[in-house]
């Protein structure tokens, strides 16, 4: 199996974050042309309500290669009336960029977003957008991202500010930096990939989606330093989104942490509680369908994958399938408003 990065891509409205999609995609060879968010075309955005207004209202998951490697991709709305699509996204993540406007800064929005990554262990990446755009200031934006949201962050072109942070987490590398060793680029970035994959620092870049400048030094960091998912052979899932299809009937969107699922294979989970004996209720269902996060027929979903399954009724949102104890990765509805 290939290498995997689960990402997902969020941003205050309006920061350029469905174009930097749509950039990524090209890049990675999965749309013959770039769409438009303004005129309705983007490839993310499918729901005719946002084809109309020129926004995301929902969540989408898309899945490419890129240098060989899987990359299933997120996209996310920005405006904070539909949080409950951020939220559930981030239970299916390893990673995720958060977009960042070179124009107007950090807005709130951008501040509950990563306050919600924090909490919950994302590694982030940080994109500063829009550097095309006149009153456009990477540099003071890094400085707000850096007052504002974390002093961990790390500007990625500062070979002085990328040693500094590797330092000041490295006693033995610190010692030889004050002896006037050189740490090698090679050094340097194989332990700012520790320190991302482990929150500890947050890299930053900058370019301009609607240029398509700086895209591919992001896709490249993404496989760099955000991780890959860990092994696991326990089953253990999350359904994070549903849908519903006129010949399937309702799909429910799964991120896989453990084991695998097949179809016709039955599918054991709990309903609640009962109030009488308080032991869990369980129900049993026979999936009937699997699809890759491209809506192909699979037939399979195995660790570290997302994918479609029809036949589990009327399972909830937020569901886990297998062992309950198989991630951290939820929060409460209604912590994602400023």
């Amino acid at each position: 199996m290939k290498p995997i990065r689960n990402i997902g891509i969020f941003a205050h409205v309006d920061a350029g974050k469905t174009t930097l999609s749509e950039q990524i995609l090209s890049h990675a060879g999965a749309i013959r042309s770039v769409g438009s968010v303004d005129s309705g075309t983007a490839h993310t955005d499918n729901l005719p309500v946002e084809r109309r207004r020129g926004i995301s209202v929902k969540a989408t998951c898309v899945s490419f290669e890129y240098k060989n490697t899987r990359i299933n991709l997120i996209d996310t709305p920005g405006h904070a009336d539909f949080s409950a699509e951020v939220e559930r996204s981030m239970w299916a993540l390893d990673g995720a960029v958060l977009v960042v406007c070179a124009v107007e800064g950090v807005q709130p929005q951008t501040e509950v977003l990563f306050e919600a990554m924090y909490r919950q262990n994302i590694p982030v990446l940080f994109f500063i957008n829009k550097t095309d755009r006149e009153n456009a200031d990477a540099i003071q934006v890094a400085k707000q991202i850096k007052q504002l949201l974390t002093p961990d962050a790390v500007i990625l072109s500062d070979k002085d500010a990328v040693c500094e942070a590797v330092c000041e987490n490295y006693e033995d590398l610190l010692e030889k930096y004050l002896n006037g060793e050189e740490l090698s680029q090679a050094l340097l970035d194989e332990k700012l990939t520790e320190l991302t994959q482990t929150c500890k620092a947050y890299p930053i870049m900058h370019g301009s989606a609607l240029k398509n400048d700086g895209v591919e030094e992001l896709l490249d960091s993404v496989i760099k330093y955000l991780p890959c998912p860990k092994a696991n052979n326990e089953l253990c899932g999350v359904v994070f989104a549903a849908q519903h299809d006129k010949n399937m009937g309702r799909g429910v969107w799964v991120r896989l942490y453990g084991g695998s699922l097949e179809n016709r294979e039955a599918v054991t989970f709990s309903t609640g509680i009962d109030p009488v004996n308080g032991e869990p209720k369980l129900t049993q269902h026979k999936i009937t369908q699997i699809y890759d996060a491209n809506l192909n027929p699979s037939g399979k979903i195995s660790s570290g994958e997302i994918g479609i399954i029809y036949g589990l009724g009327n399972i909830k949102i937020g569901q886990i399938i297998g062992n309950e104890s198989c991630t951290d990765r939820h929060i409460e509805p209604g912590q994602l408003r400023a």
